[in-house]
């Protein structure tokens, strides 16, 4: 085998460099094995061996020469350790962070809320950023933007991904290339034929109330799962409103009108984190190939082929022929006439209408029964004005404005529960940066946080307490002309105020035109639950909601259980 001489030649051959305090005359001879490798981190077993009496000199050359070389080296690794450690623990802690917005959305936007008093704050989501403002003056702002840097209809899009969710039928990003003939038939026609359908739908309800909790025990209690009854009940009386009597009476129809709003939500909701390409796949599949839209659109179709065609001959003749109403009938009255939209079309918007009219409101009456069961101090006063604002008049003719304190309860269930913690969503289609430097990225939205503000002690006294008077109480002392610490208003306010403290049904231009039917029905189920029926929650101490992004949904499994009240009228006496 070869040797080797290792002398005063430095790190010749060998790497290994020689210091001045071991001279220069120093040699040594030492037996290579083949698997000997020489570097500044590498000796074989065979040299350390051979150089063990020399240990001491070497160690100390070692460190003499390399000493610089090894903290380069170190320098390097733990530098490259520590940034990329630290980016990789950013990037973890990023990620958490924003799928962590999908199951406690609410909390991290009241945490952050409170963390920027009067400032504004940005929320991470799995999908984008979310800027929240509170001040009037960013608000005013935002609303001012035109719908082509800031659009509703592209957050909507975004929402219910309707090219899959709804039978294929698109949507375009700004809101003024589908055409606002809906916002104009609902606010104005469906508002002013209220008085027309209350009747109805007071009937409705009364059924729907009576076929639900008509299997009673022997003490005439029914539980009953709140929600999904509450949803039913919702469907029927909408159906009579959107397509008329013939499909609201029709079984499979309002079946198929049920399910459709909740499959939208779910598949919506499913295809966000899911990839593209697999999206018509899933789509199909969780939707059982479109069932209830199929249906919907089966009965539908001819129906608006024939009121289309009927208008168009109309606009021929010039000659009126009378009209169904309805708000199909509405929506088709106030579509394009220079382009007229297909039939597919035209229910495509009419369903998309349909969505967004069950699917709010019956979370919001789910909350009210469930707060009536909660809060029972408010039964008694609150039949009292239903009995004196109605007074031989049946529930169907009662006047709103005799009913300030039922306004207030139910005001105040929307306040404390909010089923949303933000509002007045907004899509950014370009980068904008607003008057204060804020600044919005394009895809990001721009919010506001009405649960985190309708929760601030700034604002509302003692917020997290249920006052059912506080808005009656407040609109009174206003109206006196004093100022209230109940509520941030400096105006008397309704349940179907818009403004900027009262921003549950949006702002401007986008303030929901179907807001006061909601507050009509909604009054109307909370009028005969307090009249025909005694409630309580089955369970006071279990969990009512359950949370995904910033929405704050009521749980499918409370149980409400219900008694007739002449039937609990009945069990008193016996019980005296």
């Amino acid at each position: 085998m070869p040797t080797e001489t290792w002398s005063d030649r430095g790190n010749a051959g060998t790497g290994i460099p020689l210091g001045p305090a071991l001279g220069n005359n120093i040699t040594h001879t030492a037996k290579r094995t083949d698997s000997q490798k020489f570097g500044p981190f590498s000796i074989t077993l065979d040299f350390l061996i051979s150089l063990d009496t020399e240990m001491d000199w070497l160690m100390a050359s070692w460190e003499a020469a390399n000493r610089l070389y090894f903290l380069v080296v170190l320098f390097f690794v733990v530098t490259a350790f520590s940034y990329g450690g630290k980016w990789l623990l950013n990037y973890c802690a990023e990620k958490f962070q924003r799928f962590r917005y999908l199951v406690a959305g609410p909390q991290i936007i009241d945490q952050a809320y409170a963390a920027s008093p009067n400032r504004p704050f940005r929320i991470l989501t799995p999908s984008n950023n979310h800027l929240m403002i509170t001040s009037s003056q960013l608000i005013k702002e935002v609303l001012d933007t035109p719908p082509q840097s800031l659009s509703l209809h592209a957050v909507a899009k975004e929402l219910l991904q309707p090219k899959y969710t709804m039978h294929g039928f698109e949507w375009q990003e700004q809101r003024g290339v589908e055409g606002t003939g809906f916002v104009r038939a609902l606010r104005s026609r469906l508002t002013s034929h209220l008085p027309q359908f209350q009747p109805e739908l007071d009937q409705i309800i009364k059924s729907c109330l009576d076929e639900e909790l008509s299997k009673p025990d022997k003490n005439g209690f029914v539980p009953v799962k709140l929600f999904p009854m509450v949803k039913r009940i919702v469907t029927k009386v909408n159906c009579l409103v959107f397509f008329g009597k013939d499909l609201s009476e029709n079984t499979e129809f309002t079946a198929a009108a049920l399910e459709f709003p909740q499959t939208v939500v779910f598949v919506a909701e499913l295809l966000r984190i899911t990839p593209g390409f697999l999206r018509p796949l899933v789509t199909s599949i969780v939707t059982q190939r479109h069932r209830a839209a199929k249906t919907l659109f089966r009965y539908l179709e001819p129906d608006v082929r024939r009121r289309l065609a009927n208008r168009a001959k109309s606009d021929q003749t010039g000659h009126s022929e009378p009209t169904a109403v309805d708000c199909m009938q509405w929506l088709i009255d106030t579509s394009p006439r220079k382009n007229p939209w297909s039939a597919a079309r035209m229910i495509g918007e009419i369903l998309a209408i349909w969505f967004s009219s069950v699917h709010q409101l019956a979370i919001t009456i789910t909350y009210a029964v469930e707060d009536i069961c909660l809060h029972d101090e408010y039964v008694e006063p609150l039949r009292d004005e239903i009995q004196t604002a109605i007074e031989d008049r049946s529930s169907s003719q009662f006047d709103e404005a005799r009913l300030p304190m039922l306004d207030s309860f139910m005001k105040e269930s929307i306040r404390s529960t909010n089923a949303d913690a933000l509002s007045c969503r907004r899509k950014a289609l370009k980068d904008i940066y607003l008057q204060d430097g804020s600044r919005i990225e394009k895809d990001d939205w721009v919010c506001i946080p009405q649960r985190a503000m309708m929760y601030d002690p700034h604002r509302y006294s003692k917020p997290h307490e249920f006052d059912g008077y506080r808005f009656a109480r407040a609109n009174a002392a206003l109206r006196q002309g004093f100022t209230s610490a109940d509520i941030p208003d400096k105006s008397p306010s309704t349940l179907t105020s818009a403004s900027l403290d009262w921003p549950i049904w949006g702002l401007g231009n986008a303030t929901c035109p179907g807001r006061f039917y909601a507050s009509l029905v909604l009054k109307l189920i909370a009028i005969n639950v307090l009249q025909e029926w005694e409630c309580k929650l089955l369970d006071k101490t279990a969990p009512r909601s359950m949370v995904w992004r910033s929405s704050v949904v009521p749980r499918s499994d409370t149980v409400v259980i219900f008694q007739k009240r002449s039937d609990a009228s009945r069990v008193a006496r016996q019980l005296r």
